[in-house]
């Protein structure tokens, strides 16, 4: 029997104001035609694949977990294996660029907006003392920091196992009408892993 426990919540980011000044006609025609120039920027940037600071800007955050009936031990088996991560998540691993015991370095396809670049560059971090894996992604439509945790629930015995998922996003290079569908389809990949993950240890 399984027993299990899912929570997501998204902190939607706080939406710029805008103010709207009356002046003459001349004016005007110049601040249309700057404000038009700016959306042209703001749309090719979005088109970049350059990398990013993942820690330059944070826009979202995404919380989840899941209480799993399994131990810790095993469940860390399947979190830090992460050559085998597409069986999880929606990634394809293209190259591992470098890989020590505890680090690794890789290039990935990831799901994508149309017209943008579905390339990725992650850099993961094992931490085997704290039951962590602490997935950076450096570069792609998407970037931020995902770290993946194993506590002991209260009240529970070592055969019970609560996985927690923290995603800290920045989806600002991603055209203001795509990013309610892209926090959307992240939260639901992390439902999905959780569950797929749920079922692998159960078994």
């Amino acid at each position: 029997m399984i027993k299990s426990q899912n929570k997501i919540k998204n902190v939607k980011t706080k939406e710029p104001s805008f103010t709207t000044v009356n002046t003459t006609k001349k004016v005007m025609t110049t601040i249309i035609t700057a404000s038009t120039f700016s959306l042209l920027i703001v749309l090719f940037t979005g088109f970049d694949t350059a990398i990013t600071t993942v820690y330059g800007k944070q826009t979202d955050t995404i919380n989840a977990s899941k209480i799993v009936n399994a131990s810790k031990d095993k469940v860390w088996g399947i979190i830090s294996d992460v050559d085998n991560n597409q069986d999880y998540w929606p990634i394809t691993i293209v190259n591992s660029t470098n890989k020590t015991n505890n680090t690794i370095e890789r290039d990935v396809t990831v799901p994508a907006p149309p017209f943008m670049d579905n390339n990725a560059h992650q850099i993961i971090t094992l931490n085997p003392e704290q039951f962590t894996v602490t997935e950076n992604q450096t570069r792609g439509a998407v970037t931020g920091v995902k770290t993946i945790s194993l506590v002991q629930p209260e009240n529970e015995n070592d055969n019970f196992t609560e996985i927690k998922i923290v995603w800290n996003l920045d989806i600002s290079r991603i055209p203001g009408i795509g990013q309610g569908f892209a926090k959307n389809g992240i939260s639901n990949s992390v439902t999905e892993a959780l569950e797929k993950i749920a079922n692998v240890a159960a078994k």
